[in-house]
């Protein structure tokens, strides 16, 4: 059983010293795994490579949630994913230690609730689109203006008899981004 404690800073100024000091002081034979870049960017090597190198019976220690994933939903769904390989996590600020039961329901709770946030986002997307559509704002997700072009190329090809199929592929376009271009235009 192995023991990592997982550090990243947000900004290229800040030190990861505070939270391996933390991370070293409950857990003393913990492998550091720093990360180098920035919390802004979705590209973490250090944390997908220690994904790939933890095995069963193993645990990734973090001084805070936040430094394993900005997204409490992909987090929690992260977090259950290797639960169910057997790897524990430990989050230090909040004191859940997914290898006891008291930490499993905390988490089970947090994943509910992450959850419950996800849905409440997408009810109010879809009311504000509705909204938008009732007052005639709301036009979807707009073409690119080069598929707009693809689409424009495939519809000459139409006009001078080739099918829709072959236009859209000698255009390189989809077939069905070709006939949404077609429908939205008359």
């Amino acid at each position: 059983m192995a023991i990592y404690g997982y550090v990243r800073v947000s900004t290229k100024e800040q030190s990861t010293t505070i939270q391996e000091n933390e991370i070293l002081l409950k857990y003393p034979g913990a492998v550091i795994v720093p990360e180098k870049s920035s919390g802004k960017t979705i590209d973490r090597p250090a944390f997908n490579e220690l994904l790939n190198t933890v095995t069963t019976g193993d645990k990734i220690v973090v001084r805070e949630m936040s430094r394993l994933g900005r997204s409490q939903g992909e987090l929690m769904l992260m977090i259950e994913e290797y639960q169910s390989k057997g790897i524990e996590f430990v989050i230090l600020n909040i004191g859940i230690d997914t290898s006891s039961v008291s930490g499993k329901m905390i988490l089970g709770i947090l994943s509910s609730v992450a959850q419950m946030e996800r849905e409440l986002l997408l009810e109010r997307q879809a009311l504000g689109i509705a909204e938008a559509k009732a007052a005639g704002k709301y036009k979807g997700k707009q073409s690119s203006p080069a598929t707009a072009k693809k689409c424009k190329e495939a519809l000459s090809y139409v006009e001078n008899g080739m099918s829709k199929e072959k236009a859209a592929k000698a255009a390189g376009v989809g077939i069905a981004t070709l006939y949404r271009y077609i429908k939205s235009a008359s």
